[in-house]
């Protein structure tokens, strides 16, 4: 019958069972509310703390238990001494020693449920705890309500974003809206601290504007921080150290290709070597014993890059040439033997080259350890790692 309740049918397939067709209709409404109660379960952790701060002030500290978990626990707690106290004038070993061994389980029926009050008896008596404990730290129940009410006015703030923009804070605002919110949680603590708020303004612990109250809520946020901002910090930090590895990988990659041109450009220097006879030179082959020529050097380029593009990508560090005539000024790169570049600066309608430089790779790396970051050109000043980079993407790679 409950299950039919909670699903919403009707007793249709049994006859005998439709006669309680009204008794379902008339109580799915209070079905429905009792499961959903039994859903509602608070967060455990949130008002612990509390709880606990809160029981120390009660008078009494009672607690229920059955006798059959009383006596388990005092096995548990005889079966584990050793490790529980060790030492022998542990109050733990001191009670067990006098409690004896546990008595054994009784029978269902007789497994009544008992209230223990809870004390020490090396501390303060129970019936004194309450004064003692007010006496010696000055608190009152209303002081207790006004660090509650804080703690969760707190909570609050941190879990509805944007509530905070505004300064300074409207504690009752922020009640307000967090008990018009669509979350059930939100709403109870609303609804809650502004009970609160105005209890404590009723007992004139706070002022009509609660003006100590939103200095010590402003600067508790200011002390635990915005975490949505320290996770965007981080993310941001983790994006930029993301970012200088890929450069430094880049850079890595382009003085490898730079070291394979290198190791290219000296084999190349040094001849090809296919024999190794009498008065054969270096860099001379020999075709069944007779020397042959060695065959033309095959010339690449030549490229041409303008000088928006070079700069454009990093390639021009400075530039003396006059912004007007930057879009008439190219540069022609030629590479007529493997590792020797010749770059030469020309000037749209002119035949004839302004400016050309020869280039050696071995010079380029050499800057390059020697951490020397521009290349005179007279009109120009080159990136000698992005030039070193145009070099081997445009040549080495062909």
């Amino acid at each position: 019958m409950l299950q039919n309740l909670a699903n919403k049918p009707t007793y249709a397939k049994e006859a005998y069972m439709i006669t309680l067709n009204p008794f379902v209709e008339n109580n799915k409404s209070r079905i429905n509310k009792f499961l959903n109660d039994l859903c509602e379960v608070g967060d455990f952790y949130e008002s612990l703390e509390m709880d606990q701060y809160m029981a120390l002030s009660k008078k009494e500290i009672n607690l229920h238990i059955t006798l059959n978990e009383l006596f388990n626990t005092h096995h548990l707690l005889a079966q584990h001494r050793d490790a529980l106290a060790p030492q022998e004038k542990h109050h733990l070993r001191i009670c067990l020693n006098e409690l004896g061994s546990a008595p054994s389980q009784v029978p269902r029926k007789e497994n009544k449920t008992i209230v223990l009050p809870l004390f020490s008896r090396w501390e303060t008596p129970i019936q004194d705890l309450h004064s003692t404990f007010l006496q010696e730290t000055n608190i009152t129940q209303a002081d207790i309500m006004y660090m509650e009410t804080k703690s969760i006015l707190v909570q609050l703030i941190r879990s509805i974003p944007g509530i905070a923009d505004k300064r300074p804070l409207d504690l009752m605002k922020i009640a307000e809206t967090a008990a018009t919110t669509k979350d059930a949680i939100l709403v109870r603590k609303g609804i809650k601290v502004k009970e609160m708020l105005l209890e404590l303004e009723g007992q004139g612990v706070v002022d009509d504007h609660f003006t100590f109250m939103t200095e010590e809520v402003t600067e508790e946020l200011r002390h635990l921080g915005n975490l949505r901002e320290k996770v965007n910090e981080e993310a941001g930090n983790l994006e930029s150290v993301f970012k200088t590895i890929g450069d430094h990988n880049n850079y890595l990659r382009s003085q490898l290709d730079s070291y394979k041109a290198y190791l290219q450009n000296v084999r190349m220097q040094s001849g090809g070597g296919g024999g190794s006879g009498p008065g054969t030179g270096v860099g001379v082959v020999t075709v069944g014993g007779k020397e042959a020529k060695k065959g033309k050097q095959q010339v690449l380029g030549p490229f041409k890059f303008t000088h928006h593009q070079l700069e454009k990508d990093g390639v021009i560090a400075e530039s003396n040439v006059p912004e007007n005539r930057r879009s008439n000024i190219f540069f022609n790169i030629t590479s007529p033997i493997p590792g020797t570049f010749i770059i030469a600066l020309h000037y749209k309608g002119r035949d004839k080259a302004i400016l050309e430089m020869d280039l050696k790779l071995d010079d380029l790396l050499e800057k390059q350890q020697d951490q020397v970051q521009l290349l005179d050109l007279e009109y120009v000043h080159f990136n000698v790692n992005k030039i070193l980079a145009l070099l081997t993407k445009t040549f080495i790679k062909r």
